[in-house]
């Protein structure tokens, strides 16, 4: 083992320099950059959106319901750090030094020990900020004391560890065979073409959002289709062809139906809450029609295959945007099935007028789909994208466009139609007139980007 750490100080050495890979440095750059915004903007927003709620709301969210809809997020993330841990793990060195060092006759627990140190150092660094993030505004807001403060980074620190080593775990599944315990042992399990792969597609999804070619990102982490592949698209008329496609489609990927509905059922959840109850913080809406948006996604995969394939010769007769209102009809289904459901349990829970609700969350689903129309159809970025000085913050508004105006506008209207009471039936009209306008302005990009294909 000494030999194998003298060896690999060597190469390292020949390959870096006396300062080394420079992993640690970086990583506590970057934590030291999160301290300064969290303090910042992070510590002062969350303060304030303690002291605007309501005490006894707040007594509700730290009730027992809110412990479980604590652990049910925890779960949620614990899986979809395993799962991005399969994609693309934490463990992952560069190309060249896979091939030059750890193709090696070195051991691999010896060689990726730094990275996999990095990876657990992050995750307790990030539950440790997040801990005394939280912690530090609640006691800013007069609700809690330091040892509040202390409970709370300790067991950010811990979840933090925990979701690390779940990243570090679904690395190693994908590997196959059986997964020990121990860090080196997880190391040791980790196959060569297995970091190959993982090494190209970090390469390929860095070059695809640098040059803003969404398709390409999305090509590169989807999993392979290995269900229903005996199954057969049957003609049954042009229009319902189209849906029937896109329920084969989901048919072959069961973990988008399980991701989409559970995201909707806990988005929808929210969202009656901010609907039914005024003393809600505004940032509760605004969070939940973000969620919302990305399990709406999750069933429309349709819409952007469509807008993938713009400028080829339509292979139903159908018209290009024709086509595309057509791939929103399962995931407008699937959305109102599970949140008019859930959204009328929680109106009746907080009795609240049980239809308005209903359709208050019906009007913010025709918004969910307009703004998946305008993240299919965004079409490529613009050229200030590739500008040095500004060509990140205009990449990031490009992309973030729709989901900011689904977040902002569906949030604040489900939390401003709480405190209406009598005249919220005239926001249900104004939320229903902003879902039309974006399907419009959904449906109006993508007759821009049929155009753009024509000579």
């Amino acid at each position: 083992m000494s030999e194998d750490r003298e060896r690999l100080d060597d190469a390292i050495h020949v390959l870096h320099g006396e300062e080394g890979t420079g992993t640690i440095r970086r990583l506590l750059y970057a934590f030291y950059l999160v301290v300064i915004l969290g303090g910042v903007y992070g510590f002062n927003l969350l303060r304030a959106t303690l002291v605007t709620s309501d005490p006894a709301w707040l007594a509700q969210v730290a009730s027992v319901w809110g412990g479980l809809a604590g652990l049910a997020l925890l779960a949620a993330i614990l899986l979809l750090a395993r799962w991005v841990g399969g994609v693309r793990g934490p463990v992952v060195p560069q190309l060249p030094f896979i091939d030059s060092v750890v193709a090696s006759g070195l051991d691999r627990a010896v060689v990726l020990h730094e990275l996999g140190l990095a990876t657990l150092l992050g995750g307790a660094g990030i539950g440790f900020l997040t801990g005394a993030l939280v912690g530090g505004a609640v006691l800013g807001a007069g609700f809690g004391g330091v040892p509040g403060v202390l409970l709370a980074i300790a067991l950010g620190t811990v979840i933090g560890l925990v979701v690390a080593v779940t990243a570090l775990v679904g690395q190693r599944a994908a590997s196959g065979g059986r997964i020990e315990g121990s860090l080196g042992a997880l190391l040791r399990g980790l196959r060569l073409d297995d970091l190959r792969t993982h090494a190209v597609r970090t390469t390929h999804v860095g070059g695809a959002v640098l040059a803003g070619d969404l398709r390409a990102a999305r090509l590169d982490v989807a999993a392979p289709v290995t269900r229903a592949r005996s199954a057969r698209l049957r003609s049954r008329g042009r229009f319902v062809t189209v849906v029937s496609r896109d329920l084969l489609g989901l048919r072959r990927a069961p973990g988008r139906v399980v991701s989409g509905a559970l995201g909707l059922g806990t988005a929808y959840a929210l969202l009656g809450v901010s609907l039914t109850q005024p003393a809600a913080p505004r940032i509760v809406g605004i969070l939940a029609m973000a969620g919302a948006y990305f399990a709406f996604g999750a069933l429309a995969e349709g819409v952007r295959l469509v807008a993938d394939n713009a400028g080829t010769p339509p292979l139903l007769g159908l018209g290009f945007r024709a086509e595309a209102s057509l791939h929103l009809v399962i995931p407008m289904l699937g959305a109102l099935l599970i949140g008019m459901p859930v959204t009328a349990t929680v109106a009746k829970l907080t009795r609240a007028d049980v239809p308005l609700a209903m359709g208050l969350a019906a009007a913010l689903t025709t918004i969910l789909a307009g703004a998946t129309l305008m993240a299919a159809f965004r079409g490529a970025p613009p050229d200030l994208a590739f500008i040095g000085e500004i060509g990140p913050m205009t990449m990031a508004y490009w992309y973030a466009r729709p989901l900011t105006l689904a977040a902002l506008s569906g949030g604040l209207l489900a939390s401003a139609s709480a405190d209406l009471g009598p005249r919220a039936p005239l926001l249900l009209a104004s939320g229903l007139g902003t879902g039309a306008f974006t399907i419009w302005y959904g449906l109006h990009l993508a007759r821009k980007l049929e155009l753009g294909h024509r000579i």
